[in-house]
């Protein structure tokens, strides 16, 4: 009798511990189910945060601009900052030398690089707007137009120069630091043939570069 209870009682627990079981199982279902949605709105929420905010930055001025306040001023000084003359049979050393001529070696070549950045911002032009570009009407240079266009057709090209050139506005700042005038020279060398060819590619892709400066055609157009 005994023995027979406590099989019913046994079979009684399995069947009362498996409902448990199931029970416990759709319980947690439901509450999985339930977070699910929730989840997937805490995701949302998190990308709409971290969606990218619109550029603070706003171009005014044009790429000209940029080149003839910042960028050839720096280039003009920094390649003039180390040199060698002859005058009379004499060869005359020029190069930086005491603290504040390195200073402004060193200001000349921060103006070069950022300024290498700043031609690179989306949205800039090549001019201000109801401006032309230097040099307008010389044989073989591009209008402010066709400038803009070919910019646009080859901007990775364009990027490419803008970077190389703010790489030597780099070189030369190290080279400032270190009052290395060697490290000045490399990087001039550099710099003249990345401003060359960036300026055949997007400025003057027609003109034919003449063997002396004399008779270059801009020099033409002004007589």
């Amino acid at each position: 009798m005994h023995a027979a209870f406590d099989n019913d009682f046994e079979v009684c627990m399995g069947v009362s511990g498996l409902r448990t079981i199931a029970s416990c199982a759709v319980v947690a279902g439901a509450l999985l189910t339930g977070c699910a949605p929730k989840q997937e709105a805490s995701v949302t929420a998190q990308s709409g945060q971290t969606a990218p905010a619109p550029s603070p930055l706003k171009p005014i001025a044009g790429i000209q601009d940029i080149m003839a306040g910042m960028i050839d001023p720096a280039a003009d000084f920094l390649w003039a900052s180390v040199s060698s003359t002859v005058t009379e049979g004499k060869t005359v050393e020029k190069q930086p030398r005491t603290p504040e001529e390195w200073a402004e070696v060193r200001r000349q070549a921060i103006l070069l690089a950022e300024g290498a950045n700043l031609i690179m911002m989306d949205g800039r032009h090549v001019v201000k707007e109801g401006s032309t570009l230097e040099d307008h009407g010389t044989p073989g240079n591009l209008t402010a137009e066709q400038s803009e266009q070919a910019i646009a057709n080859n901007r990775a090209s364009f990027i490419a120069f803008a970077q190389a050139l703010r790489d030597v506005g780099h070189s030369m700042l190290t080279a400032a630091d270190a009052k290395n005038p060697q490290g000045l020279i490399d990087a001039g060398d550099t710099m003249d043939q990345v401003c060359e060819g960036c300026h055949l590619e997007f400025w003057y892709p027609g003109q034919k570069i003449p063997l002396f400066p004399d008779q270059a055609p801009e020099e033409d157009a002004k007589k």
